[in-house]
């Protein structure tokens, strides 16, 4: 009976397009801004790269904080680190050296890129 009711299940759920997947998102921890106690991480999972006309390497991903569910779409620039992010607030470094590492903005673009 119990295998009978399995198969049913498997049957209804495929009729139905119902999936039962488990997700796990990989969230990295890249920097903290201790004045403000602000966990910034980068979404692992949803990344994507591409190439400028210029040859520069590029990657797209999702910053969040720590503790906010949202994940806001973001770009980082792998050579020199730079980052830009409309909803929290990173340029790109206007004299296009970009961001050392050990700031707030070049640790990101670092997971961001490297990772």
């Amino acid at each position: 009976m119990r295998h009978v009711f399995l198969n049913s299940l498997f049957v209804l759920s495929s009729i139905l397009g119902i999936t039962f997947r488990a997700s796990a998102e990989q969230l990295v921890t890249a920097a903290i801004d201790t004045d403000n106690e602000i966990i910034y991480q980068v979404d692992l999972d949803n990344r994507s790269e591409y190439q400028t006309d210029s040859g520069w390497r590029h990657v797209i991903f999702y910053l969040s904080t720590k503790g906010d569910a949202r994940k806001h779409p973001s770009i980082a620039a792998c050579s020199p680190y730079d980052i830009k992010s409309e909803y929290y607030g990173f340029n790109w470094e206007s004299n296009g050296g970009g961001f050392p590492k050990g700031t707030i903005a070049g640790n990101i673009a670092r997971v961001a890129c490297d990772l």
